[in-house]
């Protein structure tokens, strides 16, 4: 029955959900006739009534039979949701401390890699590459330089909450683009009022007009390559992490050249320009494959 399907999934067992709606249905009743009615075997009855006063669900009366009532769905239900929601905090709480007390145990494992060591990965998928721009942004400490491709303006939007997390961390965004990446600013005005004052104040944004490589220097010590499809250059074919200190210093150079070439845009004149907000995602995706 559909109806015993949903306290089933609130947590009573299918004999428990039975003799509740019994009891909903009969009102006030005697063991003797609820068991009838809900088609539960005599002699489980009373253990499942006593499970379910301690549940919550039913109310005993001390005489001789003695009898039951139905607590109110209403009632009911919603003590079951703030018991659960109790536990889930307090389960929450010990995850928390368990994940910190970890943190601080694995942090001091001896780390043996080299100073010149190098290391790679590579992204591919539209979802692969999400999750590169999401990984990128929540392990950043000090520093972001980055000169995106106009694909670049989709992976910000879906990676915006962990820019917005790493600003609050004091980490400093710069990002050096192509005019046409002003796009930008049709994504940043559907935003929060908060998230767009971050933005207007830790954002910093130079515009160059020719530049022939697209990359990123995360903590001068990781380098984000942008690959765009060879045919479409609107589309993205891989994105490529690097952690390779030496690269990151040379790339790191090249970036401070187009920097002190660029022109400053200030982020809120362009949103006060921006005419229409939505026109932006009405654009074909850069991930589309014809």
């Amino acid at each position: 029955m559909p109806n015993e399907r949903f306290l089933q999934d609130v947590g009573l067992n299918a004999y428990e959900a039975a003799v509740y709606l019994s009891l909903l249905k009969l009102g006030v009743s005697e063991a003797s006739a609820i068991y009838r009615d809900a088609e539960v075997p005599y002699g489980k009855i009373y253990s499942v009534l006593e499970s379910l006063a301690g549940k919550g669900f039913v109310e005993v009366q001390a005489s001789r039979p003695k009898k039951y009532r139905a607590v109110d769905p209403e009632i009911s239900l919603d003590a079951i949701f703030e018991r659960r929601k109790a536990e889930v905090e307090r389960e929450i709480a010990v995850l928390k401390g368990s994940i910190e007390e970890a943190k601080q145990v694995l942090k001091a494992i001896p780390n043996q890699k080299r100073k010149d060591e190098i290391f790679w990965t590579t992204a591919i998928t539209e979802s692969e590459i999400k999750k590169f721009a999401v990984s990128v942004y929540s392990e950043v400490k000090k520093s972001v330089c980055i000169i995106p491709p106009v694909f670049g303006v989709y992976i910000v939007f879906h990676a915006l909450p962990e820019i917005t997390k790493a600003i609050d961390r004091g980490v400093h965004i710069r990002l050096l683009a192509s005019p046409r990446f002003k796009a930008l600013t049709s994504i940043l005005s559907n935003q929060e009022e908060e998230v767009l004052e971050k933005m207007k104040k830790s954002l910093d944004i130079r515009l160059v007009q020719n530049f022939y490589s697209c990359f990123g220097i995360v903590d001068d010590t990781i380098v984000v390559l942008f690959q765009p499809h060879p045919i479409d250059r609107d589309r993205v074919l891989s994105v490529v992490k690097i952690r390779d200190t030496g690269f990151a210093k040379n790339l790191k150079e090249e970036f401070e050249l187009l920097w002190n070439t660029g022109e400053k845009l200030d982020l809120q004149e362009e949103l006060e320009r921006t005419e229409n907000p939505g026109s932006f995602y009405l654009r074909k995706s850069p991930f589309e494959i014809n």
